[in-house]
């Protein structure tokens, strides 16, 4: 086992153990496209190279940190599954059907509310779970029928759900970077909620407006009794029950903490769940349970636990260290080049190693570099940075599902569609991060 010493010789260590991963995931990329015509599962991908990287570092196969990364993600992915679930129940029994339709025929003449409003239905998923595919996964596909519907072509409605996946997920009230970005400063994660819809929202209506507004068209009532079915519903409101029993929850516990005990979200979002099995057309539980958790979105949690051990092979190696040291020298060096290594740097990197990754590798450390600025909108911004990872391949969990959506043959015209609309939601995250404290004074509570 290989013992740093502190001089020159760890930096030369972690900077071999960072190549060795760098190659052996690119490595075993083309060799899958080349050999398979396939993409080897990126989960596989990165838990191969962070094990080759701890081997030519000098470490071994270390096998305990390889087990015990994964274990960090246990509670996150049981919010994803949770929420996916009640989600799932909603889309079959109806539910999710009957809402889209009531706007569609509330605002079918009215494209700013329609759009508002299906953007709401697409960073609703986002907001509960933290990520972006888990919302391209249950209404976007309701989304994506309504946008083709209005006149939006394929291509355009593919970058809209990937932005609006994207920019849902870093919305309030679960925001995975954020999270663990507040857990590597060891600060509690309170007084996130404004900052984030101000990070969160304009980029969304931006996207809408550069996207789709051009391509709108007027949908007769007709035409929306094509697409949607006629809702079957008891009372008005029977559709929206599940997401109504949610908010009381959530906000009892924010509003009431000492006569409402602080459930734990899995929880939350599982009542929801049952109260949408009750509420819509009856329809089989643990069937739909069962579909929440497979296809695309399995490959994505097992992204999430992979993750941990990535995350764990740099720490143990030095490449942690490395990257912090780096960053707090470029800091010192270059202002401008530290916003930006943030705007940019951390997207790409995220495109790999994902945005809960990317927010434990690089985000803490910059959040450590900049805490003479209000740390709730620094981490916020930092997290916001991490969430557009998630259309940069070779992850690009959002985009990807997205384009399977769409029924795309390529990512890469979703990719340049959604250039525009990343850039300005980066380069308003770096406006909130430089006039941090005239912001915190508006939308931080404390």
């Amino acid at each position: 086992m290989t013992e740093f010493a502190h001089d020159a010789q760890m930096y030369h260590t972690a900077q071999i153990v960072l190549a060795g991963m760098t190659v052996c995931c690119l490595a075993l990329w083309i060799v899958g496209r080349a050999l398979f015509k396939v993409n080897i599962p990126l989960a596989l991908n990165l838990f191969i190279s962070a094990a080759v990287g701890a081997v030519v570092g000098g470490f071994g196969i270390p096998w305990r940190h390889l087990i015990e990364g994964p274990m960090y993600y246990i509670y996150i992915n049981l919010v994803i599954f949770t929420a996916l679930i009640m989600l799932q129940v909603m889309k079959e029994n109806g539910q999710m059907e009957a809402i889209a339709w009531d706007i569609l025929v509330c605002f079918r003449q009215r494209p700013f509310f329609l759009f508002m409003l299906l953007m709401l239905m697409v960073y609703f998923p986002g907001m509960v779970t933290g990520v972006g595919a888990a919302a391209v996964l249950s209404t976007g596909v309701i989304v994506a029928v309504i946008l083709r519907a209005v006149g939006l072509p394929p291509l355009e409605t593919g970058a809209m759900l990937a932005v609006w996946s994207t920019f849902g997920a870093a919305a309030p009230p679960v925001n995975l970077p954020a999270l663990i970005i507040s857990g590597g400063l060891n600060m509690p994660f309170d007084g996130f909620t404004q900052i984030l819809l101000v990070l969160a929202v304009p980029p969304g209506l931006f996207a809408f407006w550069y996207l789709g507004y051009k391509y709108f068209k007027v949908i007769t009532p007709e035409e929306i009794n094509r697409i949607l079915p006629v809702p079957q519903r008891a009372f008005l409101l029977q559709p929206y029950l599940p997401i109504l029993t949610i908010l009381v929850i959530f906000l009892a516990i924010s509003f009431f903490p000492r006569q409402m005990p602080d459930l734990v979200s899995p929880l939350v979002f599982m009542i929801g769940a049952l109260v949408a099995f009750a509420s819509g057309r009856r329809i089989n539980f643990f069937m739909a349970s069962s579909r929440a958790m497979g296809g695309r979105l399995f490959g994505v949690v097992a992204v999430f636990f992979v993750v941990g051990s990535v995350v764990q092979v740099m720490t143990l190696t030095g490449v942690k260290g490395y990257l912090v040291i780096s960053i707090f020298t470029l800091a010192a060096v270059s202002p401008v080049l530290l916003y930006l290594m943030m705007g940019f740097g951390i997207p790409l990197l995220g495109g790999t190693i994902t945005h809960l990754g990317v927010s434990a590798v690089l985000a803490v450390p910059f959040a450590f570099a900049l805490l003479t600025s209000n740390t709730i909108v620094i981490v916020s911004c930092l997290a916001m940075f991490c969430m557009m990872s998630q259309i940069i391949p070779p992850s690009a969990l959002g985009g990807y599902t997205s384009q399977d959506v769409v029924g795309l043959p390529s990512y890469t015209p979703i990719l340049k569609r959604c250039t525009v609309p990343a850039l300005v939601a980066i380069g308003w995250t770096i406006v909130v991060m430089i006039f941090a404290k005239q912001f915190a004074e508006i939308f931080v509570p404390y």
